[in-house]
């Protein structure tokens, strides 16, 4: 290495799964500069450039390698914060990925600004033009109005592949390969105008008046623009303008053109809470509300973590909301964390009509360019701000965080499952939360066996609400035997004679019905009478939906569709038939026994646009829509007043699921389920149509057992060592080759037995074992020997980095999932 060399450095992380920072060289004047947090441009590989964040800066020379400068600082001040620096570090840590992932789940891809290959022209001779081919001078003839992507080239020359081409034109010494940084991140602008210098003068005003009497369309505009101004110098919004004047765009480009308006694009801020109607009611707190939210204020001076178990329809948003009160009015930052996307409506209502513009929203919904401005705003407004938000809005960079609230904490959304980081939300805010000196909140009317443990063990406080708001009674539970129902023919499609007398009651008390059932889709298969054959996906293990509306058979793992066939592609005979029932069939069978009343459908295909949610949701409320059928996305905390029964159209899809937690989650579930009836005036009632009216679970539903629930399950749970009594490590192997994945996962399983004795199951085939034409296979590794968590994990990178050296593995990725539940 060069012994001049700059005596600078600073070490970065890139977006990049890679297992290290990486240090280039600063000049003094950026090595002043720069902090943690800061984003730079640093060239990568073959002369790709990326946006890293800068980690430290130092004077230590790398002793592998000879560092690269740095090409741009792009921030006057760090985007990222050095809490959440050290917070991403933990949580690369415990759960075994890199800290370039987590950067990459973390900021908003608007501000990772990465280069684009382009093509440049060089200045060329007569020679070198007559040497190139047509298709060659077609591309040399575009390059000379603008530099060219390999996209740009392959549309202009109708090639697929186009690099031979362009590698023709860089031999010939015609073009060069340059790397372009473009902006991500574009600002929403609103024109504005403002009345001429000329005219804000009374004289020349009256004067204007009298000159536009024959253009009373221009009067309008100067008119409103002079009742809409503070003063006439005022900036005034252009569609303000067209909507008081009641007036297009051409009298206001004609006043531009004249010179007696100004004209200008102001940056503001996108619209990223959908506004609506509302009344600023504060509820009062009911005597048991009151209580508890004393006896939380109390836990919460000696406690850093208190559980707020409350049954379903106790008021515990309320106790939420004088809680927050608390806090914002010391200035502080509150993160309010829900499981699912569709919580927000109702809770942003009920938080911006007590807090106004005091309350932010932040979920995979919105768009790079919205996701952008709530990080600047987390980022820059650190005082009295409430961020309502699904698991990502954990990694925020915030710099006041005072209180945070986890709703509904038993929810399993709480887990990221792909792509790395594979975080459980609440226990890293609950991390976070303790470095920052924030207090947790976890509310919950069926808590998580963990939480339970951990309010057992003292190490969370708890409070208690044991009555609904009002003073209404829980709903009345009754299991509906499918087994006799069908028997004794007392069904009608998907429902038994009784729940579709029940829905016609309650609908003629003009009250309304949640129908739950978890499958999308109008049918999980379709299958040949026939032959028994069933159409699969071309590239996973699992067999196509069937979707009425887009009469299309898909995949929910890959997205793959077919339309939907009229004869089996087997034995080519008309009999095909579909099997079992999803939300869009249950949705048609009721329109055939209501066909008066209107019904609505909340899954994941009705839902995807930006406020599908919302608009659902609304329209539920106002009683527009008088029967809801939905996924689980209906019973996760939502709050309506007119709903006295909820149906579940088949409960053992959820009790029999193959996993350690079916117990403890068909619990929650369905508890929640029911929690959605009665919640106003009225005992609401729960219907559960299912083949095992005897199943224990079930029993403990009707009876509220949960207590019971979680002596069985802790009792087996030790016995079997499962969580959260023991750790376990899921590691997934991913190939697109049958022999390979077997070979990989052998070798890994037998290389780790030499230097652990703890239990290791595996390696198995998952339910779906191709996903995306990738073959999956699985080992899990339960901490259960002498040796400690973080000696195990440090075993099996150990393990892992011997795997990559192997060249008959290196095309095998590996996963690994700590907390796989």
């Amino acid at each position: 290495m060069q012994s001049n060399f700059p005596r600078y450095f600073v070490d970065v992380i890139l977006p990049l799964a890679l297992p290290k920072t990486y240090t280039y060289y600063l000049t003094e004047e950026q090595f002043i500069k720069l902090r943690p947090g800061h984003r730079v441009t640093v060239s990568f590989g073959k002369e790709k450039i990326y946006t890293a964040i800068v980690k430290k800066t130092h004077n230590k020379i790398p002793k592998v390698y000879e560092p690269k400068p740095i090409h741009t600082i792009l921030d006057e001040i760090p985007i990222v914060t050095e809490t959440q620096l050290n917070f991403w570090e933990w949580l690369s840590t415990y759960y075994m990925c890199s800290e370039g992932e987590i950067l990459k789940a973390s900021i908003p891809s608007a501000l990772l600004l990465e280069s684009k290959t382009v093509i440049e022209k060089c200045g060329i001779t007569k020679e070198q033009l007559n040497s190139l081919t047509d298709l060659e001078f077609l591309v040399y003839e575009g390059l000379q109005k603008q530099n060219l992507t390999l996209l740009e080239i392959s549309k202009i020359t109708d090639l697929k592949k186009v690099l031979p081409l362009v590698m023709n034109l860089i031999n010939k010494k015609v073009a060069v390969i340059k790397q372009r940084v473009d902006e991500k991140f574009k600002s929403k602008k609103e024109r504005v105008v403002q009345l001429s210098s000329t005219y804000q003068k009374d004289k020349n005003l009256e004067k204007l008046f009298s000159d536009l009497n024959r253009a009373p369309k221009q009067k309008a505009v100067i008119l409103a623009l002079v009742d809409n101004s503070k003063n006439l110098s005022s900036w005034v919004k252009v569609s303000t303008l067209k909507e008081i004047a009641n007036i297009s765009s051409g009298p206001i480009k004609y006043l531009i053109d004249k010179d007696i308006l100004n004209e200008r694009y102001v940056e503001i801020n996108r619209n990223l809470i959908r506004k609506k109607k509302y009344e600023n009611v504060v509820k009062k707190l009911s005597s048991f509300q009151k209580s508890a939210f004393k006896e939380l204020n109390h836990q919460l001076l000696n406690r850093d973590v208190v559980l707020l178990e409350g049954v379903t329809a106790s008021g515990k948003t309320e106790v939420y909301i004088s809680l927050i009160e608390k806090h914002i009015n010391q200035g502080k930052q509150i993160l309010y964390l829900v499981p699912e996307i569709s919580l927000t409506s109702q809770i942003v209502t009920r938080l911006e009509s007590r807090f106004g513009d005091k309350v932010i929203v932040y979920h995979s919904r919105f768009s790079i360019h919205e996701r952008t401005e709530v990080w600047r705003q987390v980022l820059n407004d650190s005082k009295g701000l409430i961020i309502v938000g699904a698991r990502s809005s954990i990694l925020l960079p915030f710099k006041n965080l005072s209180l945070v609230i986890v709703d509904e904490e038993h929810e399993n959304s709480y887990k990221q499952i792909d792509p790395a980081p594979r975080y459980q939300a609440r226990d890293s805010i609950i991390y976070l939360a303790n470095k920052v000196k924030a207090k947790v909140v976890l509310g919950s009317a069926t808590p998580s066996i963990e939480t339970t443990e951990n309010v057992q063990n003292k190490k969370y406080g708890y409070v208690k609400l044991t009555q609904r708001y009002g003073g209404v009674s829980l709903p009345k539970i009754e299991l509906i035997n499918l087994k006799q129902s069908y028997k004794k023919k007392k069904m009608k499609g998907m429902f038994s004679d009784s729940l579709i007398s029940s829905i016609q009651e309650t609908l003629n008390l003009n009250k309304q019905v949640i129908l739950f059932q978890n499958r999308r889709g109008y049918a999980p298969f379709l299958e040949c009478v026939s032959c028994g054959h069933s159409p699969q996906c071309v590239q996973c293990d699992v067999s196509l939906t069937y979707h009425q509306i887009s009469n299309q058979l898909k995949c929910h793992y890959c997205g793959y569709s077919i339309p939907m066939p009229n004869q089996c592609n087997s034995c080519g005979m008309l009999t095909l038939n579909t099997k079992g029932v999803g939300t869009q069939q249950i949705e048609n069978q009721i329109n055939e026994f209501f066909p008066e009343i209107k019904v609505g459908r909340m899954d994941w295909d009705s839902t995807r646009g930006k406020w599908d949610f919302d608009k659902i949701i609304e329209s539920f409320e106002k009683e527009e829509v008088q029967i809801l059928v939905g996924t689980q996305m209906v019973v996760k905390g939502l709050d309506f007043k007119n709903v006295l029964l909820v149906g579940v159209i088949n409960a053992d899809h959820i009790l029999n699921s193959p996993d350690f937690r079916s117990h403890e989650r068909s619990y929650q579930m369905l508890c929640q389920v029911a929690g959605r009836a009665g919640r106003s005036d009225q005992k609401g009632k729960v219907m559960i149509q299912t083949y095992d009216p005897e199943n224990l679970t079930l029993k403990q539903v009707i009876e509220n057992d949960y207590e019971g629930l979680f002596n069985i399950e802790k009792k087996e749970r030790i016995q079997y060592h499962y969580p959260p009594y023991y750790r376990m490590i899921k590691i997934t192997f991913k190939s697109r080759q049958f022999d390979i994945i077997n070979k990989s996962s052998n070798w890994f399983l037998n290389v780790l037995k030499q230097s652990y004795n703890g239990t290791v199951l595996g390696p198995t085939f998952p339910a779906v074992s191709r996903v995306r034409n990738f073959y999956n296979k699985e080992l899990l590794v339960k901490v259960d020997s002498n040796l400690k968590p973080s000696s195990l994990k440090i075993l099996l990178k150990k393990i892992y980095r011997s795997f990559q050296s192997i060249s008959t593995f290196r095309n095998v990725r590996v996963n690994f999932d700590v907390d796989p539940y």
